[in-house]
């Protein structure tokens, strides 16, 4: 299995894709540590991939899996379902966050689990947080729509 993004795991959706990282230090360990998620992985790609194919736009991946050192180094949740594969914050070119936001919580019937507009910069929101529902999340933590910013924190929509 190769880790330079040869491993497709959905069409337009590499394995490398989903485990790369700035923190370069990281890099390998994370890639290492992603392999024994991979089911988890395959069903995210899967979910980017509906994403992609319903706006026939590239799809870019900011954070996938992250291992628990990658998770600590970029501030994330000790809750966060990056640590297991269950993640991916994303945007899609060209394409309006609030418009895919909305067509996955209210018209696509992807299993997500937690849908947020987050990554706040200057007042607007520049990624959307999407993490597996159920089967991998009990139904309580399935089908969450959110918004975040740093005045209101979380709030469901």
């Amino acid at each position: 299995m190769g880790l330079g993004g040869v491993t497709q795991l959905a069409p337009n959706f590499s394995f490398y894709e989903l485990v790369r990282t700035s923190h370069r230090e990281l890099l390998d360990v994370n890639a290492e540590l992603g392999l024994d998620h991979m089911e988890e992985l395959t069903a995210l790609a899967e979910m980017l991939q509906a994403v992609r194919d319903r706006f026939r736009s590239p799809v870019f991946v900011h954070s996938g899996f992250r291992c628990q050192a990658l998770n600590e180094a970029v501030g994330g949740s000790v809750y966060s379902q990056h640590v297991k594969g269950e993640a991916a914050d994303f945007h899609v070119l060209d394409v309006p966050l609030e418009r895919v936001f909305d067509w996955v919580r209210l018209e696509s019937g992807l299993p997500y689990g937690q849908l947020i507009l987050e990554g706040i910069r200057n007042g607007e929101p520049t990624w959307i947080h999407m993490s597996l529902g159920e089967p991998w999340r009990k139904e309580s933590k399935s089908r969450q729509a959110m918004t975040w910013d740093k005045t209101n924190g979380y709030r469901r929509v």
